[in-house]
């Protein structure tokens, strides 16, 4: 996200663990974000002529298909993957927060790691959403569904095993 001089001053309302914060644009709507997103840009210098007008893109950076990205999780030992939902193990900071906040975090986190399991090639993945009231179940299983996976619910109901 790049914040400019006079507008899409960005508001950090809330630093969530190492890498998100909560913030609130110059509109007043509130996101999530990855700290990586935030670029600080100094008034004085932000302007065109600081950044000129070439850019260079490299081919390996617009080839998504490289096998050398594709391949890395080959050599990783492990073919399945367990995914732990409970919101301590992923944000020290949810004291604060509301359910749903909390909810959208655990979702956030569930689907960039589905993601990586699914570019590493994993053969199965065990997400433990834990038992409760079954909100967090069923939005996970929602997910699953919008990847068109199959997958298990287990017999305690506290987790659920994805078949890819």
């Amino acid at each position: 996200m790049v914040l400019k001089k006079d507008r899409d001053i960005v508001e950090i309302l809330l630093l969530i663990g190492d890498s998100k914060a909560k913030i609130r644009d110059e509109n007043g709507f509130e996101y999530y974000i990855y700290l990586n997103e935030i670029l600080p840009l100094d008034i004085k210098t932000h302007n065109s002529k600081s950044y000129g007008n070439t850019f260079i893109i490299k081919k390996e950076d617009l080839n998504l298909n490289n096998k050398k990205n594709l391949n890395s999780g080959k050599s990783d030992n492990g073919s399945r993957v367990k995914i732990d939902l409970h919101i301590e193990k992923i944000n020290s900071y949810f004291q604060h927060m509301q359910n749903s906040e909390i909810v959208q975090i655990q979702m956030d986190y569930c689907r960039k790691e589905l993601d990586l399991a699914i570019v590493k090639r994993r053969q199965s993945i065990e997400i433990i959403h834990g038992i409760g009231e079954g909100i967090l179940m069923n939005e996970v299983h929602k997910l699953l569904d919008m990847y068109n996976l199959r997958y298990y619910v287990s017999n305690d109901s506290g987790s659920t095993e994805v078949i890819l």
